[in-house]
């Protein structure tokens, strides 16, 4: 409560576009694990405009940054359907299946993993 509090949303989100990429990959990696601790962490994720700016990076990243990515989608869609729908919303489902035919492993198990956290709230979203 107290990062949300400090806004740390909204000073992660800048460091997404860093020109270093490690720096981009731990903002990433940092938000996926804030998403995942908690539904109220998940949202702000959301109602920050997060997820399009991780979408869009998810084509154009290293494979380190596209893991930390499709993290965060599957930490955000974790929680509800609601959050997963807005993953959906954010155009997540081409860049992941697009991760799935890549050639790195452990990407494409994180996009597996993500898809399969969207896909278990519903039939619709399945």
């Amino acid at each position: 409560d107290a990062l949300q509090n400090a806004g740390v949303m909204a000073l992660l989100r800048p460091l997404l576009l860093d020109n270093v990429a490690s720096i981009q990959q731990s903002a990433a990696l940092a938000l996926g694990r804030l998403a995942n601790y908690s539904e109220d962490l998940a949202e702000a994720v959301v109602t920050h405009e997060i997820l399009p700016q991780l979408v869009y990076s998810l084509g154009q990243q290293n494979r380190f940054y596209k893991k930390a990515a499709a993290f965060v989608l599957r930490a955000v869609a974790k929680h509800s359907p609601h959050l997963a729908q807005a993953v959906v919303d954010s155009g997540a489902l081409d860049a992941l299946v697009t991760c799935l035919e890549g050639f790195d492993p452990s990407v494409s198990e994180a996009a597996a993993w993500a898809l399969g956290y969207i896909a278990r709230h519903s039939k619709e979203l399945a």
